[in-house]
């Protein structure tokens, strides 16, 4: 029996279907709004499907436990800002209610101010997180805006997208470079640690002029601009402040501004690659999504995955993570309850569903054991996983027109980081007053 069938199988026993009742749709259909990226996945860590005959059945007997119909309804793979208005503002206009529908965390405050999202903090409350598995449990850090919960669960079921540093054991060595897990456990993964580093494994290796091995590169390449709020965070800022009862734009704040600056002397120096060249071996450090210890199973030197380093501002290290897959109802939802409830009984998410809390995390980490190629892997992989934080208001910003490409210029050097703050903050406050009704 392959490991994958084991897993499946194992995880298969500790979800169960058990429904009320009270949650009877009576026959109606519900049309479940899925993004295409995720399709008709039941697990994506095990790649178990739908359309699988025994997770085919899972979908029939749901059906039948609350005696609906249950429809995909896929949106398109856009950034889903604006995929999710255009999904839900048609079905709120109708007054469609029977509606489960996907988006990010990020996506909430804008949803909000058109009027597309029911509150749903009745149902979704400290009650409802204690049913939630510990890797799960971070979903409350995401579901908050204006004092009401508007989200819940994400399903299928899938790796956390908060940041870490991927790390190539054999560079390190190499260069008779420091052992990461030893700076972090003496309290010295540090942004300075991480640019001396990312310094001397910079090489030209071949002689020719030009730079081939790379201190450190990013997932999605130098100019993702969503990267900057990790140095935000781990520098103790904040892309926004409570002040005295109002919101407050944060990033001229000066840890706000030196972690630009910091990010820019990296990508200056260093940080010229994606991900993909860290698998070629020639990379030192790589940031990127926690989750992506899964597509490494082909790199063929050993390598480790510790937290993001802190700043000078900050005491303690933080996992940050900029747009968590989370699901929402439309404001014309009929029977919120049953909604949440049928999702979770579908993607098996949080107890009664899951039948014994504590041996669902041990094979939720089980699956990532197989993949790491040391311990100490797992741990900080666990410790990112439950500890991930959101960056506050980050498509408000973005909806901002200038925003995303200020944030480019500063870290091309081509505007200083407070000349550029100081730029977009007028029309960024004036959108936070507005959404905040302050």
């Amino acid at each position: 029996m392959t490991k994958r069938l084991t897993l499946v199988l194992l995880i298969l026993g500790l979800v169960s279907i058990s429904a009320s009742a009270q949650f009877n749709f009576g026959g109606e259909t519900v049309k479940l709004g899925q993004s295409v990226w995720f399709g008709t996945f039941y697990n994506s860590l095990t790649n178990s499907r739908f359309d699988e005959p025994q997770f085919r059945q899972r979908w029939e007997d749901v059906e039948r436990e609350f005696n609906v119909s249950l429809e995909w309804e896929f949106v398109t793979s856009g950034w889903p800002s604006s995929e999710a208005i255009g999904y839900l503002f048609p079905k709120v206009t109708a007054g469609e209610g029977n509606v489960i529908a996907v988006t990010t965390d990020t996506i909430i405050p804008i949803l909000v101010a058109h009027g597309l999202l029911m509150p749903l903090t009745e149902w979704i409350n400290d009650e409802y997180f204690e049913r939630l598995p510990a890797p799960l449990k971070p979903t409350e850090r995401f579901s908050r805006f204006l004092g009401e919960n508007w989200a819940f669960q994400f399903g299928p079921i899938m790796g956390t997208e908060a940041a870490g540093v991927f790390w190539n054991k054999e560079l390190f060595a190499k260069y008779g470079l420091p052992d990461l897990y030893e700076l972090y456990e003496a309290g010295e993964w540090t942004w300075e640690a991480m640019e001396e580093i990312a310094l001397k494994l910079t090489q030209d290796t071949t002689g020719d002029g030009r730079i081939d091995q790379i201190g450190v590169a990013l997932r999605d390449g130098r100019l993702d601009w969503r990267a900057y709020t990790y140095w935000v965070y781990t520098n103790n800022g904040s892309t926004i402040r409570e002040v005295n009862g109002e919101i407050i734009f944060a990033l001229d704040e000066e840890a706000s501004i030196e972690s630009f600056e910091f990010w820019r002397r990296l990508l200056a120096r260093h940080a010229v690659g994606g991900s993909w060249e860290f698998d070629l071996g020639n990379v030192g450090m790589l940031i990127d999504f926690a989750d992506r210890i899964r597509y490494m199973r082909g790199v063929d030197f050993e390598f480790g995955f510790l937290p993001l380093p802190k700043g000078p501002r900050a005491k303690n290290h933080v996992a940050v993570e900029y747009g968590r897959w989370v699901a929402v109802l439309p404001v014309t939802a009929e029977n919120p309850e049953g909604l949440i409830e049928l999702w979770h009984a579908l993607y098996g998410l949080a107890t009664p569903y899951i039948t014994d809390l504590e041996a669902w995390e041990e094979q939720y980490y089980t699956q990532y054991s197989y993949l790491a190629r040391d311990q100490e892997s797992i741990k900080h992989f666990r410790w990112v996983t439950e500890n991930s934080q959101p960056v506050e208001l980050l498509d408000v910003f973005a909806s901002v027109p200038d925003f995303p490409m200020t944030v480019i210029d500063i870290l091309e050097g081509r505007i200083d980081a407070a000349q550029g703050m100081a730029k977009v903050k007028p029309s960024v406050q004036a959108l936070i007053d507005e959404l905040f009704d302050q």
